[in-house]
Formats: C-alpha cells, structure tokens, sequence
C-alpha cells in the first residue's frame, strides 16, 4: 500500500510544481496566454502519469532487491555455519 501512496503524493506533488512553477515558464517559452497554454495541460497530465509509473516501479524494484539482499545473507550464514562444523 505504501507503494502507491508514494506514487500518488509524487503526482500530486508535480502537478502542484507544473500548475503553479511550470505555467509561468510555459508563458515565456511558448509565447502565449493562459488559454493558449492550456492545451499543454495533456501533456503535464502524461507527465505525472509517469511520474507516479516510475516512483512506485522504483519502490518495487528497491524492495525486491532488499529482499533478495537478505536472502543471500542468511545463505551466506547457513554456509558459513557448515564450514565451520
């Protein structure tokens, strides 16, 4: 569950920086009004779509290493504790 919460404050967090932060620079780059501006809002939505993708594919990939980290090392002890008998 934590998973998806992550992913989910990650695109609200962006949508906050793209409405607020990206607008203005969007005003100057593409040489235009709020209106005209407005249909980049497809394009932002597509970002935080992928934004929030890739935090919660990160999140799994992370856990499953750890996991798998902490597989190797209780091997690691179950042998070393052989060789030692």
């Amino acid at each position: 569950m934590n998973k998806f919460f992550y992913g989910i404050i990650a695109m609200i967090i962006f949508y906050i920086f793209n409405l607020f932060i990206m607008s203005v620079i969007g005003q100057i780059i593409f040489i235009g009004d709020s209106f005209t501006i407005s249909y980049h809002m497809f394009t932002y939505t597509g970002l935080m779509t992928l934004c929030g993708v890739v935090i919660v594919c990160t999140y799994i990939v992370v856990e499953k290493l750890n996991e798998v980290k902490r597989e190797l090392n209780e091997l690691n002890k179950k042998s070393n504790e052989t060789i030692n008998e």
